[in-house]
């Protein structure tokens, strides 16, 4: 099981860009991925090659809605000893916080 990252950035087209993210999260609805939306990028579940996949069917998104440039930051975390969810980090560091 794998986390995989996305960031995509039309570049000039404005200092909002919240509907090239919007259409983003629209196709992996559709896709029935298991996603999470943070500030500065979109979480994606799965494994890697279904994640993989999925970045091929949603990466013309942006340039189907008028982009002519696009800057583009994936990071996997593909861990093979355990599965990983979102949201594990998140509840791993509270509980040495002790903020359960």
């Amino acid at each position: 099981m794998a986390l995989l990252q996305l960031t995509m950035i039309p570049m000039g087209e404005g200092v909002s860009v919240g509907d090239y993210v919007a259409k983003i999260q629209e196709k992996l609805a559709d896709e029935n991925a298991i996603f999470h939306l943070a500030d500065m990028g979109t979480i994606i579940e799965g494994d890697v090659q279904h994640l993989l996949q999925l970045l091929g069917k949603i990466y013309e998104t942006p340039f189907e809605q008028g982009a002519v440039r696009v800057v583009t930051n994936i990071v996997i975390d593909d861990r093979r000893d355990q599965k990983i969810h979102i949201g594990d980090k998140i509840k791993s560091v509270n509980k040495r916080t002790r903020k359960v």
